[in-house]
C-alpha cells in the first residue's frame, strides 16, 4: 500500500484561513477608525495558566496577555495544532504497521473436516497415527479430523518491497512533523496580527472622541455666533454634518475593537465570551532581521518546514515507485508450523504434526497491472517534484512581499509620525483664524479633518510597521521552531 500522501499545510488549514481573515479585516492599514516564542514562564499570580494543552476547555486567567503569552496560549490550545498533532501519530502507527513485514509472523487455527473421501480419508487416518491394513481403504466409512495448530511466516525476500515502504512511511512521519511546524509559523503569525490589531483599534477609538469633542466645541462656539449673527446657517451645518460623521467613525473604530477581540479569541480557542484584552507591555525582541533580501531569502530557503515537507513528499513518492517496481521480482518466504491431528480434541504426543518450509512466488503475468501500479507511481512522483518547485517559489514570493511590506511600513510610520505635527499646528491656526473670522468654515473642516486623518494614519502606520516585523519573521521560519 502506498505511503499516506502528505497534504501541504496550506491546504489543511480551514481555521487559518479563517483567523487570517479575520486579521486582515482588523488590519490597522486602513486609514479610517476601523480597525518567535520564548519559553512558557513559570507559572505565577501575573501570568496566564494554561493546566492543559490538549483540553479545550482549560481556563485561562482573565487578565491582559503580552504577545508572549497570547502565542504560548495559541499553540497550547489551538485545534490546528492539536489535529496535526494526531496526524502525526497516525504516521508514526503507518511507520510501525510498515515495519511489521520484517518480523515472523505466527497466527493459531482451528480445523475440523469430516468426509467419507477415500483418499482425504486415508491422509486423515495416516496423520492421526491410525494405519492399519485391515481397514478397507476403498470404503473408510465417514472420517473427521480436528487439528489445532500454531502457524509462522518469516518474508526472506520481496524484491525491496517491505524496505521501500517502510522509508516510504519515515519520510511521511516527517513530512507530518514538518507540516506541524508550518502550521505554528502561520499560527504565530495570525496571533501577531490580530493581536496588533486590538492593540491599534482602541487607539483608534480615542483619535474618533478627539475628533467629536473638537468638532462639538466647534458647532457649540458657531452656533451661539449664529445667534449672534456673526456666521451663516451653512456653517453650523456643514459643522453638524461634520460631528455625525466622526460619531459615525467612532462606531466604526468601537466595532473594530470588538472584532479584533473575536478573532484573537478564535486563535486561543476561547469561549466566544471570554474576556480578552492585551497588555500595553513592551513587544518582545526576536531574532535580528535580514537587512538584505538575498539574506532573507537564504534564510527562508533552509528554514521554511513548507520546503522541507516538500522534499520528503518527493522522497516519499520515489519509495513508492521502487515498492511497485519491486513486485517484478519473485517474493520468497519460510513457513512452519506445528499441529495436532486427532479424531477429537484429546491432545497426544503421538499425534502431533510439524511441517518447516519455504515458498517461492513470482508474478508471471498480472494482466499489466503492476506495469499500470508503477505508471501511476511515477505521476505521483512527478507531481510532487513540481509541487516542490511550486513551494520555492511561493517562499520565495512571500519573502520578497514581506522585505518590501517592510520598508514600506518603516517608511510610513516615520513620514505619518512627522505630519501629525504639522496636522496639529495647521488646525491651532485655523481655529483662531476661524474664531476671528478671518477664514470660512469650510477651512476649518478641512484643517480638522487632516488632523484626524494624520492621528488615525500614524497609528495604523505605527502597528503596520510592527505587523511588517512579525511578517517577515513568518517568511523566513521565525515561528517553525519553538525550541529558539
Amino acid at each position: 500500500m502506498p505511503a499516506q500522501p502528505f497534504v501541504s499545510a496550506t491546504s489543511r488549514l480551514p481555521a487559518a484561513l479563517v483567523f487570517l481573515t479575520i486579521a486582515s479585516a482588523c488590519s490597522v492599514t486602513t486609514r479610517a477608525p476601523s480597525g518567535g516564542v520564548v519559553p512558557q514562564q513559570d507559572v505565577g499570580p501575573d501570568t496566564v495558566s494554561v493546566t492543559d494543552s490538549t483540553d479545550p476547555a482549560v481556563e485561562v486567567a482573565p487578565r491582559s496577555l503580552t504577545l508572549d503569552e497570547a502565542i504560548t496560549i495559541a499553540f497550547a490550545r489551538n485545534p490546528d495544532l492539536a489535529a496535526a498533532s494526531e496526524r502525526i501519530g497516525a504516521a508514526e502507527a503507518r511507520l510501525g504497521e510498515a515495519t511489521v513485514a520484517f518480523f515472523p509472523q505466527v497466527s493459531t487455527r482451528l480445523a475440523y473436516t469430516r468426509t467419507d473421501n477415500p483418499s482425504q480419508a486415508f491422509g486423515m487416518i495416516l496423520a492421526q497415527r491410525r494405519f492399519s491394513f485391515s481397514a478397507d481403504f476403498n470404503d473408510p466409512g465417514a472420517t473427521q479430523n480436528v487439528r489445532p495448530e500454531i502457524i509462522g511466516a518469516l518474508p526472506l525476500f520481496r524484491g525491496g518491497q517491505d524496505v521501500a515502504r517502510r522509508a516510504g512511511a519515515a519520510q511521511g512521519l516527517e513530512a507530518a512533523k514538518l507540516e506541524r511546524a508550518a502550521l505554528r509559523n502561520l499560527l504565530a503569525d495570525a496571533v501577531i496580527a490580530t493581536f496588533y490589531a486590538l492593540r491599534a483599534a482602541p487607539e483608534q477609538v480615542e483619535v474618533a472622541r478627539v475628533s467629536i469633542d473638537a468638532v462639538a466645541r466647534a458647532l457649540d462656539q458657531s452656533r451661539a455666533r449664529f445667534e449672534a449673527g456673526a456666521v451663516l446657517k451653512s456653517d453650523v451645518l456643514s459643522l453638524e454634518v461634520r460631528l455625525a460623521a466622526a460619531r459615525e467613525a467612532h462606531v466604526r473604530a468601537q466595532n473594530a475593537v470588538e472584532l479584533a477581540r473575536t478573532g484573537l479569541r478564535l486563535l486561543l480557542a476561547l469561549p466566544a465570551d471570554a474576556p480578552v484584552e492585551v497588555a500595553p507591555a513592551p513587544d518582545p525582541t526576536y531574532a535580528e532581521l535580514p537587512d538584505a533580501f538575498a539574506a532573507a531569502l537564504e534564510r527562508a530557503l533552509a528554514r521554511r518546514p513548507e520546503i522541507q515537507a516538500a522534499a520528503r513528499v518527493v522522497a516519499m513518492r520515489e519509495h513508492e515507485v521502487e515498492m511497485e517496481r519491486a513486485a517484478y521480482l519473485p517474493r520468497v518466504d519460510a513457513v512452519a508450523s506445528y499441529g495436532h491431528d486427532s479424531e477429537d480434541l484429546k491432545l497426544s504426543r503421538n499425534a502431533d504434526n510439524w511441517t518447516v518450509g519455504a515458498t517461492a512466488e513470482l508474478d508471471l503475468f498480472s494482466g499489466f497491472r503492476t506495469a499500470e501500479r508503477v505508471r501511476a507511481a511515477t505521476r505521483r512522483l512527478a507531481e510532487a517534484r513540481q509541487a516542490e518547485r511550486k513551494v520555492r517559489l511561493e517562499v520565495e514570493r512571500d519573502v520578497r512581499s514581506a522585505f518590501l511590506t517592510l520598508q514600506e511600513a518603516r517608511e510610513r510610520a516615520r513620514v505619518t509620525e512627522a505630519a501629525i505635527a504639522a496636522a496639529e499646528e495647521a488646525l491651532r491656526l485655523v481655529q483662531a483664524q476661524y474664531h476671528a473670522g478671518a477664514v470660512t468654515v469650510t477651512r476649518y473642516l478641512e484643517a480638522e479633518v487632516a488632523r484626524t486623518d494624520a492621528r488615525s494614519r500614524a497609528v495604523a502606520a505605527r502597528y503596520d510597521a510592527r505587523r511588517a516585523e512579525a511578517g517577515l519573521q513568518k517568511a523566513v521560519g521565525r515561528w517553525a521552531d519553538r525550541s529558539e
